[in-house]
């Protein structure tokens, strides 16, 4: 393999690597937002409940600064007085704008911090995390409504979260691996769902070697809707293979049939010693310009198909005497008399070549089986014309008047032929709409009857 080849197939990506790698991650995505979504969600309802419970506490706040002598007794009510502010676990830290530690309440001793203020941020509004000699805290500033008095400094409260802070870790591991079992879940759901999805795709590929080893002739009908036009477009593109296959082959098999007559006259005429060194080129360049238009138009008509040549006013007349000519020198030792039932200038509504190809073929059986007459008539039927091309031969027996026709059946099994003449005669009439039959002629033979339609 080639370089340029080779790293054209690294490059191409499969289809459901694509779909894959694209479902996959999006749910990657959606799985990492979702952990850090409900983390978020976690820390902020934990914030919430401290921030709850802070106002609840603001009475045992007020007993500790009273029981240090910060606040008189006489400001406070005797419930407040009450309260021994030894049972809580909130504790107190009294700072100035500028965050130096003025005071703190008697469980902040045991952090051994000598400014605790200098750690706290300036805007704590909210409850915040803060690590303090190893301890985890929460941290919040009283707003000013909430402080006993109007002085400028900071009232900070603060709980020892660290259990809680450990049981906020635990959950935050649960849930990352609760969302990543969930991540390789539907991972494993997206890529059985590709597997299954693309099934017809793969079964698409199967029947189209299939084909292509003529193992089988079209698609199948029952795939699924998306892929129906797609199945449909390629049983059609199949059908007009198979089609032109078809031609192609019907139309090697006609030029050799058209051919092999035309070979006889050209074999007749180089034994003719009658004729002259210019008469024999002369007659020999027309049997070879007619050879030259025959397999024109064969390879036409397997081109186009059987409609692909237009309709024309062609004579009847030329056609009739280059074919008698030509027949007479194949079959010059039998004395054929041709009668002629058309005037000189009766013209018929066919393509000049497949007047010809017609007229060959059923003037070269009416040559081969008749006695010693032939017998041509047109005659108008108003909206049609009839073409009849007799014989005083043994005639067509019945049982073969309509499979004659078609390709390979031949009625006559002593004298040789292909069975190809009559079936090529019956596809040119019918793209023409017309219709071919054979009856009993007048003369005692075989009589071919063309009916073609006018216009």
């Amino acid at each position: 393999m080639k370089l340029g080849q080779f790293a054209l197939c690294r490059c191409r990506t499969r289809l459901r690597t694509r779909v894959l790698a694209t479902s996959i991650g999006i749910i990657l995505l959606f799985s990492i937002a979702l952990a850090a979504l409900i983390n978020k969600l976690y820390q902020q309802n934990s914030m919430a409940a401290y921030s709850r419970d802070l106002v609840s506490q603001i009475p045992m706040v007020m007993a500790q600064l009273s029981r240090d002598g910060l606040i008189r007794a006489d400001q406070l009510t005797a419930w407040i007085q009450s309260l021994d502010p030894s049972s809580s676990d909130y504790m107190s830290v009294l700072c100035t704008p500028e965050n130096h530690t003025l005071w703190t309440s008697r469980d902040v001793k045991a952090f051994e911090v000598d400014d605790i203020c200098a750690l706290f941020p300036s805007q704590a509004t909210t409850p915040q995390y803060l690590s303090i000699a190893g301890f985890n805290v929460v941290a919040q500033r009283l707003s000013s409504d909430k402080q006993p008095s109007d002085s400028p400094n900071h009232l900070y409260v603060l709980r020892n979260v660290g259990q809680e802070k450990q049981q906020l870790a635990n959950l935050e591991t649960e849930t990352w691996f609760y969302i990543s079992l969930l991540f390789f879940s539907a991972s494993a759901l997206v890529v059985a769902a590709c597997h299954w999805s693309f099934s017809p795709l793969r079964r698409l590929a199967r029947e189209l070697i299939a084909i292509t080893e003529s193992r089988q002739q079209t698609l199948d009908s029952d795939y699924p809707d998306e892929l129906q036009d797609l199945t449909q477009a390629l049983n059609q593109m199949i059908t007009q293979r198979e089609k032109q296959k078809v031609r192609y082959r019907h139309a090697m098999d006609d030029l050799a049939h058209s051919l092999k007559t035309r070979l006889a006259a050209t074999n007749a005429l180089l034994d003719d010693n009658s004729l002259s060194r210019e008469q024999l080129n002369k007659r020999i360049l027309e049997q070879v310009s007619q050879m030259d238009d025959m397999v024109q138009y064969q390879l036409k008509r397997a081109l186009v198909g059987q409609r692909g040549l237009k309709r024309d006013d062609s004579s009847l007349t030329i056609p009739v005497d280059s074919l008698t000519g030509m027949l007479d020198k194949a079959y010059r030792d039998k004395p054929v008399t041709v009668i002629r039932g058309f005037a000189d200038d009766a013209t018929l509504p066919l393509h000049r070549s497949d007047l010809m190809e017609l007229l060959g073929n059923l003037l070269e059986n009416a040559y081969r089986f008749c006695l010693e007459q032939v017998l041509i008539r047109l005659e108008d039927k108003g909206d049609a014309w009839q073409l009849s091309i007799e014989d005083d031969g043994p005639g067509v027996p019945e049982c073969y008047r309509e499979s004659i026709f078609q390709r390979g059946v031949r009625a006559d099994q002593l004298n040789p032929g292909t069975g190809i003449g009559l079936a090529v005669c019956d596809e040119i009439i019918a793209s023409y709409d017309g219709t071919i039959q054979v009856a009993q002629s007048s003369l005692q033979g075989a009589a071919f009857v063309l009916t073609l339609p006018k216009r």
